[in-house]
């Protein structure tokens, strides 16, 4: 293991910021901690990397205790490279400086420095220095600057935050190759749930400071352990509703319910993409039916809008996502199928 951490848990005066986390990751793959703004996420590896001093429990790195309530080892001295949300560059030198410097002494300098600037892809601007270059150059040399310093652990705080959407697939897809080039572990700070399922052999998920569930990306995405959880990964329709009869109804039909109790007051989380819809002639009177308020065009995709009545003729509002070039005009009906791969129902 290059990381373990120990009944973490850290404050900032009277808000817990971190609860009894515990956690290790394995040499050579990439973990994403995953959560909102807030949950925690940036203090833990800012502990991780001893730019914070720990308050309780313990980290080794490397098989190494590097911090504990009265060890706290800077990091200079840990084997880990940090990139910071703003990148950190150092202003008054050029780029390929900036590498230079980070690479040190080490007897392989020059052959580490030609490796990185090819990995990164920084070749065209090596003479400039940092202000003369874009968001998206910058984050380049960051990672050229951090991996030339050979870390076991890298740690990345929301590395792609800033950039234009088009920008971040691609460096996102370079830092992954990059990673893996590299005989060392990464953690990314995100809370991009794409992102994280993208990079990472894992995912640690984390809320108001404790670690929610830890998994890999499928593990995550088709089995969360709550609503918070599935709810991270795009928009879903959600219903109250009780097991009776070992199911429970919502708008969209009966649901079977497996490992809850009858009379288990449930939140029913349905997926946009869990709903098919089928175009019909006219109006269906039964609950897996409904009837088109808008259908909006996305490529590959489109996200229905409509509307659907319950058993006590309620009306609710649901989107669904199917193919793009299903496309129903206003005020038809369709008729709905689920996929019970992205339904999941949780006590509540």
């Amino acid at each position: 293991m290059i990381l373990d951490v120990k009944q973490l848990s850290h404050s900032y005066g009277d808000k817990e910021a971190l609860n009894n986390l515990n956690f290790s990751i394995k040499d050579n793959s990439i973990v994403s901690v995953l959560g909102p703004s807030g949950c925690g996420k940036t203090t833990l590896i800012r502990i991780i990397a001893g730019l914070e001093h720990i308050q309780s429990g313990e980290i080794f790195l490397d098989k190494l205790l590097v911090a504990n309530k009265s060890l706290n080892l800077p990091p200079e001295q840990r084997p880990i490279s940090y990139v910071f949300q703003d990148f950190a560059l150092f202003p008054h030198m050029t780029v390929f400086e900036n590498i230079s410097f980070a690479a040190g002494s080490k007897a392989n300098k020059k052959q580490l420095i030609e490796q990185v600037i090819h990995l990164a892809k920084v070749n065209n601007f090596l003479d400039k220095y940092p202000h003369s270059l874009s968001g998206g150059e910058q984050q380049r040399v960051a990672l050229a600057r951090s991996i030339a310093v050979q870390p076991k652990l890298l740690l990345l705080d929301e590395p792609f935050s800033d950039l234009d959407i088009n920008l971040k697939r691609e460096i996102i897809d370079d830092t992954l190759h990059l990673i893996n080039s590299l005989e060392s572990s990464a953690i990314v700070v995100t809370h991009n749930a794409e992102e994280a399922m993208f990079l990472s052999d894992t995912i640690i998920v984390m809320n108001k400071g404790i670690i929610v569930q830890i998994g890999t990306p499928h593990e995550i995405y088709f089995n969360p352990t709550n609503l918070y959880v599935a709810s991270l990964f795009g928009e879903t329709n959600i219903f109250q509703s009780k097991v009776i009869d070992h199911s429970c109804i919502t708008p969209l039909g009966r649901i079977k319910v497996k490992n809850l109790p009858n009379n288990q007051n449930v939140d029913v989380v349905i997926r946009p993409e869990a709903i098919k819809l089928n175009l019909e002639k006219s109006p269906l009177l039964n609950p897996n039916s409904g009837i088109v308020v808008d259908s909006k065009f996305l490529g590959n995709s489109a996200i229905i809008h409509m509307t659907v009545n319950d058993e006590k003729n309620n009306k609710h509002h649901i989107h669904s996502k199917v193919m793009g070039n299903f496309l129903p005009p206003q005020a038809s009906s369709v008729s709905v199928t689920l996929d019970e791969d992205h339904i999941f129902i949780f006590p509540r």
